[in-house]
């Protein structure tokens, strides 16, 4: 498996551990652009290194639930409204 595969696979692999519900909007990226979460109605579209995967998700208080067919990842929610991922911290886009 190549270092791309191996990103994406531990990016699905990780996006994958808890469970809620509520709502997010808006476009959240990396210091670098090289990871964002675009969320539109009840999914979210994952974008790792120009790889985009469409996932559903939910809230249950300060977590976002990042759920695929290989499981759930819980993402912390920060006071400050960005996301503490395991990529580094995700900034809402203005």
């Amino acid at each position: 498996m190549n270092t791309r595969g191996k990103i994406l696979s531990t990016l699905l692999a990780t996006l994958l551990l808890a469970a809620c519900s509520g709502g997010m909007s808006g476009t959240y990226e990396g210091a670098y652009g090289m990871v964002t979460l675009a969320f539109h109605g009840s999914k979210v579209d994952v974008t790792v290194m120009n790889q985009t995967h469409e996932l559903s998700y939910s809230t249950d208080g300060d977590k976002l639930i990042l759920e695929s067919s290989q499981g759930k990842l819980v993402v912390p929610r920060n006071k400050d409204g960005s996301l503490d991922t395991p990529w580094g911290t995700l900034k809402k886009k203005h």
